[in-house]
């Protein structure tokens, strides 16, 4: 016999939002049915909090949200666990990027800081509305994420990686020309046990490579899109007809 439902675990980007747009009404509206059932809605992404609210409606701002890809777990608004790089390791390896003009992205726990080497999307994080931390002072701090704006690239940088951390994880976006490098063991199904879950009575919605543990390891599991496929049983969603499965999800838990 199945367990009942009693969490809800959503990936937001390419899942319940789209393009870096907050979140529409009507999907809110839809995981508010959801709640109303007796569920508990959690959020798991690769955002760090910093750049996550934003983008959710205050109703969900104090909800337990799982970020940097596991890296990072926050309630209320506050970072209460992380995974952190060792320091001297991940201070080499930023040092490395600079020489190599690669251009970056990293988080600390509250802040981020980025390279001298510009990009674009440098500039779509600051308009979620914190500027960048000063770069060196911010390494002093523990680190969670580093995003290498480099794609065509990744070979050349995960060569050195080898040799300069003694452990990560590494996450493409498909679709998009970066990857993340994260503390070993950081991701969301990691994250979603350290904070207490069982999966058993756990339902998962994702979209991506960096969702696919939480997604096999759920009782349910929704697919938005077809960027990845399961080796289990699972509910494909499209954008289009998002909202209709998320109130038939509240319908059946």
């Amino acid at each position: 016999m199945r367990c009942k439902i009693m969490n809800v675990v959503f990936d937001l980007d390419g899942t319940l939002i789209f393009k870096g747009q907050p979140m529409q009404d009507a999907v809110a509206k839809a995981l508010r049915a959801i709640e109303q059932q007796g569920a508990t809605i959690h959020f798991a992404t690769a955002r760090p909090l910093r750049d996550t609210l934003p983008v959710l409606p205050k109703h969900f701002w104090h909800h337990q949200i799982i970020g940097c890809n596991g890296a990072m777990i926050s309630k209320n608004k506050v970072v209460y666990d992380t995974l952190n790089f060792n320091k001297r390791e991940v201070i080499e390896v930023l040092n490395w990027l600079d020489q190599k003009e690669i251009p970056y992205l990293y988080d600390g726990i509250e802040e981020y800081a980025i390279s001298d080497t510009p990009h674009h999307f440098h500039l779509e994080v600051k308009k979620l509305g914190r500027n960048p931390y000063c770069n060196q002072s911010l390494r002093l701090e523990p680190i969670v994420k580093l995003l290498v704006l480099e794609e065509n690239r990744h070979l050349e940088v995960k060569a050195y990686l080898n040799t300069a951390l003694s452990d990560y994880d590494f996450y493409h976006h498909n679709g998009c020309n970066s990857f993340d490098v994260v503390p070993k063991y950081s991701n969301k199904l990691n994250a979603l046990l350290r904070a207490g879950l069982d999966m058993k009575n756990t339902l998962c919605m994702g979209n991506d490579q960096n969702d696919i543990a939480m997604l096999e390891a759920a009782q349910s599991a929704y697919v938005v899109g077809d960027l990845i496929s399961l080796e289990r049983e699972y509910t494909k969603v499209t954008q289009e007809n998002l909202v209709e499965k998320l109130y038939e999800i509240s319908k059946t838990i």
